[in-house]
């Protein structure tokens, strides 16, 4: 069976200006530039609902022969409801200004990214149709592309620089907010519940990495300190010397001459006296050196349980 081809005569599609080298021309037509020149050609009505626009753009479609299923076409008939160019179809936008068409494109995508709306009611929706029946073209995506790794090529200076972009403090630096943090307008930042991707959000992450930074920093500048265990060492002094002997694990061995073993204590301080100990945890090399200045006559043994 053979397949029906339909023929739709009256089928319209976007032709870009182009240069010479095959590049889109941004810079307006001799047309558009006539009509942002002269305030009195533009359409000063107000905006129409975006569903009667849409019947509108079907008419036109069906009334010269055109695909009104494809939805492409149909939004090219989409007449714009703002601008200097209200009153011309989506597909003449394209046709005749493609830098205008950037700029819209690029001033939305900052609004969402900021997480703020510039506008509401129907001239907001035209423009929301409008940048994604425009995003929708190859042409348009490689410009877009192209711009955005030439900015990204560009930017030297480091996120510390980064203006904050809302707000009292909406001309300081990022690097401004935490060198000021204690005013505490860093730690307000902070604990907020932002929404991502918002100028407050990636203000957030750097405050907080900043933060995490620091922190770091100052745990590994302390030095490891190896403090009196003053719960043994109250245990021990309220032993019997004999309980002492056999709970520090020191065990006379035999010498040239016997002697009681007797507890450790601190210098010049009498094995008799109750405040006389001083207990620390020791292990590795200082349980070595502590074996080495014993008297010639002994040996210790020393025993250390860490929990």
């Amino acid at each position: 069976m053979e397949k029906k081809v339909v023929f739709f005569p009256g089928r319209m599609t976007v032709v870009f200006r182009k240069g010479p080298r095959g590049f889109l021309l941004q810079d307006p037509s001799a047309e558009a530039r006539r009509i942002k020149d002269n305030p009195a050609l533009q359409d000063r009505s107000a905006p129409m609902r975006e569903d009667r626009v849409h019947q509108n753009a079907l008419a036109e479609v069906r009334r010269r022969g055109g695909d009104a299923s494809d939805r492409m076409e149909v939004l090219g008939d989409y007449v714009l409801q703002f601008g200097k160019y209200k009153g011309k179809v989506f597909r003449w936008l394209l046709q005749n200004d493609v830098g205008y068409t950037l700029y819209l494109i690029k001033s939305l995508d900052k609004e969402e990214a900021a997480g703020i709306s510039m506008g509401e009611g129907h001239a907001k929706d035209s423009l929301q149709s409008f940048v994604r029946y425009a995003q929708s073209f190859p042409e348009i995506q490689a410009v877009l592309a192209y711009e955005a790794s030439r900015v990204g090529a560009a930017v030297a200076s480091s996120e510390h620089d980064q203006l904050v972009g809302f707000g009292s403090r909406a001309k300081s630096t990022w690097k401004e907010i935490w060198d000021s943090r204690a005013d505490g307008y860093a730690a307000f930042i902070i604990r907020q519940n932002c929404t991502p991707g918002t100028r407050m959000f990636k203000l957030q992450q750097y405050l907080r990495k900043r933060q995490q930074e620091e922190d770091a920093s100052g745990a590994a500048g302390k030095a490891p300190v190896m403090d009196e265990d003053e719960e043994l060492e109250r245990a021990m002094l309220s032993m019997s010397p004999s309980k002492q002997q056999m709970q520090s694990g020191m065990v006379p061995v035999a010498g040239p001459t016997a002697a009681p073993a007797v507890p450790v204590v601190s210098p010049g301080v009498s094995s008799g006296a109750k405040t006389g100990f001083k207990i620390k945890r020791v292990s590795g090399l200082d349980a070595v050196l502590y074996m080495m200045n014993c008297p010639p006559n002994w040996t210790l043994t020393l025993v250390l349980l860490l929990f």
